[in-house]
C-alpha cells in the first residue's frame, strides 16, 4: 500500500525527526514519524557529533519496522545554522524579440552558478525571486512571454560542506548511499499559506529549543536567511537560575506560563514533581519569560532591519520554542514594530502544531527531489 515513500530527516536543535512521506491523489502526506532526542547544535556545531550515528540508526530501525520497507535513500533538511543565502541578479539580452523558453531560464541559473569551486559551501537549492522583462514587467512565470531581455533575481542556498560530508559519511556507515540535501527554512517558507498567494515578501521566524531561524521569502526564493543560537531552552535556563529550579521542573513550569495573566502578589504556578509541590510566583516567572522573549525579539528585529526592503514586513512565527506562550505575539510586535502572525500546521490543534519544519521539508522535497 505504501509505495514510493520518501524519507526525510528533520534536524532540530533538540531532536532528530525522521518522516516518511507518500502522495495520495497528488497530495503529500506524512504517513509515519519517528523522533529521538539528542544534544543538538550551537553556532553551527553539533554538541555531541559522536552520538549522531547511534541516533540515526535508531530512527532508521524504528521507521523500517513501521513501514516494513528497507530505506535506501534519505533527504536531509539542513538547518539555517549550517547554511548561507546568496542573492544574485543575472541578465541576458536577445538579438530580437524572443519567446522565453524553459531552456532560457535553466541556462540563467546553471551558467551563472559560480559556487562550485567553494571549499566551504555547496549549493543545495536555487530559486527565482522574480524575473524582469521589457518595460520592467515582473513575473515568476516568464516562459511563453516575449521580450528582448531576461533578468533573473536568483536566490542560492548553500550548505556547509562539513555538514554534507558528515551526514553522507554517517548514512554510508548505515548502508544508505543516496543522500540529498534541501533547506529547512526554504521548505517552511514555501509551505506557509501566504506563500501560495505569491504576494509581497514575508518573514518566517522559527524559534526552536536552542536555535532561531529567520528567513524572508520573495517570490519562490529566500531574500534573507539568518540564524542565532537562542531559543526556548534559554527560558528554561533562566527559570532554573533565578528560581532555583531543576531543568525538568523549569520545563514543567514553563508550560503553565500565560503571559497575559495579571496576578495577585502571592499567586503561583504550581506543579507536582516526584511527589513534591513546586511553586513559582506568577509575576516573577512571567517577567523572566518576557525578558528572554524580548531579547530574542530584539535580535529578530535587528536581522530584519538590515534591508529597507523588509520595512513593514509581516512575521510568521513558528517552532516549539516560544510559539505556545499566550501573549508572545504582542511582545514580538512591541519590540520589532512588525505585525506577527501564528504559523502552525493547518487543522492541527495538538502540541505539535508548530513543528512546521517537517511539513515544509515534505513540501519542498516533493518539488525538487
Amino acid at each position: 500500500m505504501l509505495n514510493n515513500l520518501k524519507y526525510i530527516l528533520d534536524i532540530g536543535s533538540s531532536c532528530l525527526r525522521l518522516i516518511a512521506v507518500a502522495s495520495f491523489m497528488g497530495k503529500k502526506q506524512i504517513v509515519a514519524e519517528e523522533t529521538v532526542l539528542y544534544d543538538g547544535y550551537i553556532d553551527g556545531d553539533f554538541l555531541s557529533p559522536s552520538s549522531l550515528e547511534g541516533c540515526l540508526s535508531e530512527l532508521l530501525l524504528n521507521m523500517s519496522s513501521k513501514t516494513r520497507k528497507p530505506i535506501k535513500s534519505i533527504v536531509v533538511g539542513v538547518p539555517s545554522e549550517f547554511c548561507v543565502c546568496v542573492c544574485k541578479r543575472i541578465s541576458r539580452k536577445f538579438a530580437t524579440l524572443h519567446k522565453i523558453t524553459d531552456f532560457d531560464v535553466k541556462d540563467l541559473f546553471e551558467t551563472n552558478e559560480s559556487f562550485g569551486d567553494s571549499e566551504e559551501y555547496s549549493v543545495i537549492n536555487f530559486s527565482p525571486m522574480q524575473f524582469v522583462l521589457d518595460d520592467e514587467v515582473k513575473t515568476l512565470t516568464p516562459i511563453g512571454l516575449k521580450s528582448t531581455s531576461l533578468v533573473l533575481d536568483a536566490s542560492y542556498i548553500l550548505a556547509k560542506r562539513s555538514f554534507i560530508n558528515l551526514f553522507i559519511g554517517l548514512f554510508k556507515n548505515l548502508n544508505i548511499l543516496e543522500v540529498d540535501f534541501i533547506s529547512t527554512a526554504l521548505g517552511q517558507a514555501i509551505d506557509c499559506e501566504i506563500a501560495k498567494e505569491k504576494v509581497k515578501p514575508f518573514a518566517v521566524v522559527d524559534v526552536g529549543h536552542i536555535s532561531t531561524s529567520v528567513c524572508v521569502l520573495k517570490g519562490e526564493g529566500l531574500a534573507l536567511l539568518s540564524s542565532f543560537s537562542m531559543g526556548g531552552g534559554h527560558i528554561s535556563s533562566d527559570l532554573m537560575q533565578i528560581l532555583g529550579l531543576s531543568f525538568k521542573d523549569a520545563e514543567l513550569i514553563k508550560r503553565k506560563v500565560i503571559l497575559t495573566v495579571e496576578s495577585n502578589k502571592n499567586e503561583s504556578y504550581e506543579i507536582c514533581s516526584k511527589g513534591n509541590l513546586i511553586k513559582a510566583p506568577i509575576n516573577m516567572t512571567n517577567q523572566i519569560v518576557k525578558s528572554r522573549i524580548e531579547i530574542i525579539s530584539k535580535v529578530i528585529g535587528e536581522i530584519l532591519s538590515i534591508d529597507d526592503a523588509f520595512k513593514g514586513i509581516t512575521i510568521y512565527l513558528t517552532g516549539d520554542g516560544i510559539s505556545h506562550f499566550k501573549g508572545v505575539k504582542n511582545i514580538i510586535k512591541r519590540v520589532t514594530g512588525l505585525e506577527v502572525v501564528e504559523y502552525a500546521i493547518p487543522f492541527d490543534n495538538s502540541q505539535n502544531r508548530y513543528q512546521t519544519s517537517k511539513t515544509g521539508l515534505a513540501a519542498l522535497a516533493e518539488i525538487v527531489i
